[in-house]
């Protein structure tokens, strides 16, 4: 008999060999979860979710409520004898159409289609300044060019200043290339026929017909100057006083002021291959030069519209600026500052239109800006366009820029002077040469065969608005009465409804649509991916929901939005880019100077969805720096001290920023349950 003691061994080796592997003996799921990441990394990458989330074609929700409010208006401007402002419009043939009034409008479409085609040149191979984009910055660049150049401007022009054309110019109209786009052109009012436009084609201002053209790839109006908020308002996205907060002579900062920009700037500043970005920390004088210098444009832009009659709805409505956050002691206490004031609770959820609506403890406090005006951005955007053309400046729609190069070096010395510097290369193969280029695109229209500095500089945010259906009188926001006394004598005066706006990191903003009907205009979400549209109205309607309780079945009439370009530090890009200067010693020192200019490719973009009034001084500081305009060279402030980041996360720009929003909009979301966490550094 064998002893218990002899078995053992070999029932231990049969019980190795019949136990069943644990789950940690195969690499099967460990295998799967990297192959999962890495998939999910892939599609996620810059370059592959561009692809397949931004539809370059459909990208863009196309259901604005301007262009339908123009459609509208465009309609009844036809069907009555009676002129209007509105010089140039567009004329909306949408597929979607009833097929009777459809037919209605096709011959009119048809005859704008036929008129331009007969009258529009070709694009010139050669000019002096090319623009490239048809925005707000683009705009505001090409007609503070034509101003300081023509023979009314002076060299010495200031910022605000407006110079109109001369009247024989006023009087005489360029048509647009020819597009087939779901909207043309009106037939302008003033223009009796084909012929009187053509014979009086170059009687204009000759040098600035030949010197400046401006290139849009889509047409004028349809990006997001055309579909923005409508909030005129000076400064920057980034308050001037979280600017002062990361100021290098800020006192008891100690030049450590802990924000996503800063931390961002030191880890570059490790990174030897991103040594260029080693700019100067900026003071507080710096600034404050550049809020002046937007103050100046807002007076401006009042002027342009005065002057050059554009009807743009604007309307001086004041903003106000909840905040979900609790008030600081610094804040408590301060007064009246340039006709701005602290609202606490009460007041601000007044002006608001929400002391009734069940939901008053959303806003602890706000402020009121009285500067501030609302506008009609694609009325605006038509207007500067007809301004443009007021001065003969040629504006060539459906023309994409593709590439951007010097331009090789002439074999004959005798044609070096009559050669462009740049050569442009557009998307119907046709080539242009220049001695400036003034890069005015958007988030998604830049590429590096265009230029590789602005290239991976900003990272493109998505931002939706709704338009209600009309409510009357339900509509919350309102127009004020305002009890006016002097000698004591008292007057009550109609105030338009302001325009309102949070501190949510996903910031909510909203207006009045200044009509009888009363639609509530509500924008809302910050993404770095294009959403279905049921999604973004799922959203919106939630966002609806938190500010205005009474309005949570409220049906939306029109949703639209789109990307916007953000730089790291949400500040707008202006300047020069210096991958195009020369590359001798020489060249060095000159594009180092404040003038001596003779050719460079120039760049402004990356306002952050807050370009109505920057812009216009983007396009004044930009004329002078192209001009060589003396002691008026202040685009050196933003190119040195806020020039385009050479790292913003590429290739996972898109997912990283995406992370860093969702953190915030948790915290925003804890801190209005009342749940205490850390304080995180400010966004910017």
């Amino acid at each position: 008999m064998i002893s218990s003691t002899a078995r053992r061994p070999a029932l231990q080796v049969k019980r190795f060999f019949s136990a069943k592997p644990s789950p940690i003996a195969t690499p099967k799921g460990s295998t799967a979860a990297a192959i999962s990441v890495a998939c999910s990394l892939f599609f996620l990458s810059d370059p592959i979710s561009s692809a397949i989330f931004a539809n370059h074609d459909n990208d863009d929700v196309d259901n604005s409520y301007w262009a339908k409010e123009l459609e509208h208006e465009v309609t009844g401007q036809q069907k009555s004898s009676t002129g209007s402002r509105l010089r140039n419009a567009h004329k909306f043939c949408n597929a979607d159409q009833s097929s009777s009034s459809k037919q209605k409008d096709d011959t009119t479409c048809a005859d704008n289609d036929n008129r331009q085609s007969n009258t529009v040149e070709d694009l010139p191979q050669q000019a002096r300044i090319v623009i490239v984009g048809g925005g707000f910055a683009g705009l505001h660049t090409a007609l503070a060019l034509a101003e300081k150049m023509s023979n009314n401007g002076s060299d010495k022009v200031d910022y605000g200043s407006v110079i109109l054309p001369p009247e024989k110019e006023c009087n005489q109209m360029q048509l647009r290339r020819s597009t087939s786009s779901w909207y043309q052109w009106l037939t302008r009012p003033f223009i009796t026929s084909k012929s009187s436009t053509i014979n009086n084609h170059h009687n204009r201002n000759s040098n600035i017909n030949s010197e400046i053209i401006l290139l849009e790839a889509n047409q004028i109006g349809a990006g997001s100057s055309g579909r923005a908020k409508g909030l005129v308002v000076p400064g920057f996205q980034v308050p001037l006083e979280d600017l002062e907060e990361g100021a290098v002579d800020n006192d008891g900062s100690n030049g450590t002021h802990w924000t996503v920009p800063s931390l961002l700037y030191k880890f570059q500043s490790i990174i030897p291959s991103q040594n260029e970005s080693n700019h100067p920390r900026y003071t507080k004088d710096v600034v404050q030069e550049m809020y002046k210098l937007s103050y100046i444009a807002l007076d401006r832009l009042r002027s342009i519209v005065d002057l050059y009659k554009i009807d743009c709805d604007w309307v001086e409505s004041g903003a106000v600026e909840g905040s979900i956050h609790a008030m600081e002691d610094e804040e408590e206490g301060e007064e009246e500052s340039d006709g701005c004031r602290i609202l606490g609770r009460d007041e601000v959820n007044e002006m608001m239109g929400r002391s009734s609506s069940g939901g008053s403890d959303l806003y602890q406090w706000g402020e009121y800006d009285p500067g501030c005006a609302a506008v009609n951005p694609l009325k605006l955007t038509i207007g500067l366009a007809d301004a443009l053309e007021r001065w003969g400046v040629r504006i060539y729609e459906q023309t994409k820029l593709t590439r951007l190069e010097k331009t090789p070096a002439a074999a004959d010395e005798s044609l070096k002077d009559s050669r462009g510097k740049y050569t442009l290369t557009t998307n119907d193969g046709s080539s242009i040469q220049c001695d400036h280029v003034v890069l005015c695109t958007g988030a998604d229209t830049l590429s590096s065969d265009i230029s590789r500095r602005l290239k991976q500089s900003f990272v493109p945010i998505y931002t939706w608005m709704a338009a209600t259906e009309p409510l009357y009188e339900e509509c919350p926001l309102k127009d004020r009465i305002i009890n006016i006394c002097d000698n004591q004598k008292c007057q009550q005066i109609k105030h338009p409804a302001p325009m309102c706006g949070d501190d949510h990191i996903s910031l909510n903003y909203w207006r009045h649509n200044n009509k009888d009907e009363g639609r509530l205009l509500f924008g809302s979400l910050a993404d770095t991916f294009s959403l279905p549209c049921w999604l973004i109205s799922w959203r919106l309607r939630n966002a609806v929901k938190e500010v205005y309780p009474q309005l949570e079945n409220v049906r939306f009439d029109h949703i639209w939005g789109g990307k916007l370009a953000f730089a790291p530090n949400s500040m707008p890009l202006i300047g020069r880019d210096t991958d195009y200067d020369d590359t001798t010693s020489t060249a060095k020192e000159e594009s180092q100077s404040s003038k001596n200019f003779s050719s460079g490719v120039w760049y402004a973009t990356g306002f952050a969805g807050h370009g109505i009034v920057p812009t216009a001084m983007a396009g004044s500081v930009l004329a002078n720096a192209i001009l060589e305009i003396p002691d008026q060279q202040q685009w050196q402030l933003f190119q040195t001290y806020f020039p385009p980041s050479s790292f913003n996360g590429y290739p996972y720009s898109r997912l990283g920023a995406g992370m860093v929003l969702s953190i915030y909009n948790m915290w925003d979301w804890a801190g209005k349950k009342g749940i205490p966490l850390p304080a995180l550094p400010k966004l910017w």
